[in-house]
């Protein structure tokens, strides 16, 4: 039977947002899903959004300028500070008294900043998909992981860095061999158990503040995100935190352990055979790490 899904406009700071509830009858502690990007949506995640409202009103949102309703058009308003506040006020509308954070890549980053910014927040765990707490350690990952497809991959990415030019059909070619092995493995689809939901591209909206905030890939970034380090906060974060990460992610098995340790009694989960997108390829398995995860509460 499929979760009841409803549909409600918040004003936050800088314009509205649509949230949508999944299971809004349900008694346990809700969760709010916070998607990645900047500039991604929460498309790919709602099988397990009404998977996980079996037991748990499930909230998710597109955030400031991620699709076509909530386009801002205004660059001013694409800082990493404006979506900070933007999740804060999500969270105040929710108006839960405790609430479960699941936040995916720059997802996990919001997560972060508003647990670490806000001294009463209803925040009761966070769960960290694929984390970005520092822009230099995943660019790092990302090179690393595209120097594992072949040397001339870096290469190449490295001299359409020096040469500031991101828009030919080689650096296109270098996007697509990336991503379809270290952000959703194409490999995986006809896998039994996959969900058939795609990894929907960013609308144009979305690839605007995904440009203007990081840059023209996964490992080339040169948007008002690149001096992000959060590291030396993170032993900070006193809730329950689990890190999440597939085999083949974007984000290092090694970079998740070592977010692991910065964070007092945080645990780790990693997915096998499973990319960035381990709750599309993976998700029997990513179901009952959460499940097991949210049963401690």
């Amino acid at each position: 039977m499929a979760a009841s899904l409803k549909q409600e406009y918040i004003s936050v700071p800088g314009g509205f947002v649509c949230l949508n509830i999944y299971g809004s009858e349900r008694t346990g502690i809700p969760v709010l899903y916070i998607h990645g990007g900047p500039g991604g949506n929460i498309e790919s995640f709602r099988p397990m959004a009404e998977r996980l409202a079996a037991d748990h009103t499930v909230y998710l949102y597109n955030q400031l300028g991620c699709d076509e309703n909530s386009h801002t058009g205004e660059e001013t308003l694409w800082t990493p500070e404006r979506y900070i506040e933007a999740l804060c006020g999500v969270i105040k509308a929710i108006g839960a008294p405790r609430l479960h954070l699941a936040g995916r890549s720059w997802g996990a980053y919001l997560a972060a900043e508003h647990i670490l910014r806000t001294a009463d927040s209803p925040a009761a765990s966070a769960v960290m998909i694929s984390p970005f707490f520092s822009t230099k350690r995943w660019i790092s990952d990302a090179k690393s992981r595209l120097k594992e497809l072949g040397e001339g991959y870096l290469e190449m990415a490295e001299q359409c860095e020096r040469d500031n030019h991101f828009d030919g059909r080689w650096y296109r070619d270098l996007i697509e061999k990336y991503n379809n092995s270290f952000r959703y493995r194409t490999a995986t689809v006809n896998r039994s158990g996959h969900f058939s939901t795609p990894l929907k591209p960013k609308t144009p909206s979305g690839m605007a503040v995904y440009r203007h905030m990081w840059g023209p890939s996964e490992f080339t970034c040169c948007g008002n995100m690149k001096d992000i380090d959060i590291t030396g906060q993170l032993q900070n974060i006193k809730i329950p935190v689990l890190l999440i990460c597939g085999e083949f992610d974007q984000v290092r098995q090694e970079s998740c352990e070592y977010y692991r340790s910065l964070i007092p009694g945080a645990r780790m989960a990693v997915i096998p055979d499973a990319s960035q997108t381990s709750y599309l390829e993976e998700p029997e398995i990513f179901y009952w790490t959460l499940k097991n995860f949210y049963e401690c509460f």
